[in-house]
């Protein structure tokens, strides 16, 4: 589906991604006619095999521990290679530990949607449980404070479920390398991701897609948003809040996560047609709201993300031109990194192209 072409030199700080690498991603849409379009992005970092392996090794002894090793979940979690991913979208992080810590949380945010989305919504389109259940999830990572019997009931449950546990010793450990406010920006952005999983599995329940509008919309709260939180985490300096919060700095960590997010979209829409017929994606919704055929929808998603990254790269400008603070740069120059990272581990990984 996806021809890579390589890049011999790395594109400047300063430098507009898009020009002089076009093609970084050349797109073969779904389909028996093999029509061929362009994904503008950075290209791509360069790959730390060693240390991804180690990320994997260190991530499921981890959920051995919490009763998630089964041989399935294992082989998924390889398949999925988290490590590979991190060390991917974070080229400037070193820190093995810390990117470990990241790969957790990757795995936690999986297995709530595996366990509480996707198996309900296989099980039951009457099932009323997802929202209560992942309200349940974001309590593991913003605990409670009830009194004393109540909370000795929520601690047990929550200690009892491998899911919640997983959830809960994951966002302790990015607690232990993180200030409190980057912990707090992570914890707001999973709630977000959650209320965007439930969106989602109500489609997926009433049997419809959203228009194109309200999927983009809800794409940017059901997104890799909370990884990218972690941009200066895992780099070992912090943006600080009044700067993190600053709207010109929301506007490019909103857009980059948006762009991460259709990533997915594109490269899994040939693995969601094998596994499940129609896929939940920008093209499937394309296609159903202009009545196209999937190739041509998936053309039309492609330059809806080139639109995106042409945008993300005027909010860039706007904002270190707004806010002239090198730590700010430095943040923006990591989601484009994040960018570039995650258009490459998507579309290579054995995840979607098995």
């Amino acid at each position: 589906m996806i021809e890579l072409i390589a890049h011999e030199t790395p594109v400047p700080v300063q430098q507009r991604h898009t020009d002089g690498v076009q093609g970084t991603s050349a797109c073969t849409a779904p389909g028996t006619q093999r029509r061929t379009t362009v994904l503008h992005c950075p290209p791509a970092p360069p790959e730390r095999p060693e240390a991804a392996a180690e990320i994997n090794s260190r991530v499921v002894a981890w959920m051995t521990g919490l009763g998630l090793g089964s041989a399935e979940n294992v082989e998924g979690v390889y398949k999925h290679d988290p490590g590979r991913g991190i060390t991917l979208c974070h080229p400037g992080s070193q820190d093995v530990d810390r990117m470990t810590a990241a790969g957790k949380m990757i795995v936690a945010e999986t297995a709530v949607d595996d366990y509480f989305c996707e198996t309900n919504s296989r099980r039951d389109a009457n099932d009323q449980t997802i929202g209560p259940n992942l309200s349940l999830a974001q309590s593991a990572i913003d605990a409670p404070c009830l009194t004393p019997d109540y909370q000795a009931l929520w601690e047990e449950q929550r200690s009892g479920h491998p899911v919640l546990r997983a959830q809960h010793e994951a966002f302790d450990d990015l607690k232990r390398i993180s200030s409190p406010a980057q912990a707090q920006r992570t914890r707001h952005d999973i709630a977000q991701l959650y209320l965007g999983y439930n969106a989602e599995n109500g489609w997926r329940m009433a049997n419809r897609l959203p228009p194109v509008w309200q999927y983009l919309a809800n794409r940017q709260m059901n997104s890799f948003r909370p990884c990218l939180d972690l941009t200066d985490v895992l780099d070992g300096y912090e943006l600080p809040d009044e700067l993190h919060t600053h709207p010109l700095v929301q506007d490019c960590t909103a857009r980059a996560s948006l762009i991460a997010t259709l990533h997915n979209d594109l490269a899994s829409c040939e693995r969601e047609i094998r596994e499940h017929g129609l896929p939940f994606n920008l093209p499937a919704v394309i296609a159903a709201e202009e009545q196209l055929p999937l190739d041509e929808a998936f053309i039309k998603a492609c330059e809806v993300h080139n639109e995106l990254i042409r945008a993300f790269e005027d909010d860039t400008e706007r904002a270190t031109a707004a806010l002239p603070d090198p730590v700010v740069a430095r943040f923006l120059t990591g989601l484009w990194a994040w960018i570039a990272g995650s258009r490459h581990w998507h579309f290579t990984t054995a995840r979607h192209n098995a």
